[in-house]
């Protein structure tokens, strides 16, 4: 069911405008930024230990364009570890299992988080 609107003068409509966009924006940042700091910690827990330099370069960061933000792990052997080798070492896939786990979860919260604000 979608969320219907009503908003009589063009005064009050374009102020609304302006507050459901600072206001959406703000929560998608929020939930953005929590889901990030979620990923990277399950990331992390999945992620295999031998030394432990694999799991401490897992970070998370803003994005540089936009509301966005980016989980990777700096290890220069995190792509070894993920996807595998020829020659034996065998795929983790510990990233792409805790996306898998992870983005719908932190979808639906957006998707909420997005509905309280609108229907203010």
């Amino acid at each position: 069911m979608r969320p219907v609107i009503k908003v009589s003068g063009i005064d009050k409509c374009v102020g609304f405008g302006d507050v459901i966009c600072s206001n959406v924006s703000q929560v998608i940042e929020k939930e953005a930024e929590r889901g990030s700091q979620e990923i990277k910690k399950r990331e992390r827990s999945l992620a295999p230990v031998k030394s432990g330099q694999l799991r401490k370069s897992i970070v998370a960061r803003k994005g540089k364009y936009g509301i966005s933000r980016m989980v990777r792990a700096k290890a220069p052997h995190a792509p070894l570890q993920e996807y595998g080798t020829r020659r034996g070492v065998k795929a983790k896939h510990f990233a792409e299992k805790t996306r898998q786990e992870m983005v719908p979860v932190i979808e639906a919260r957006l998707r909420a988080a997005i509905q309280r604000v609108v229907k203010r």
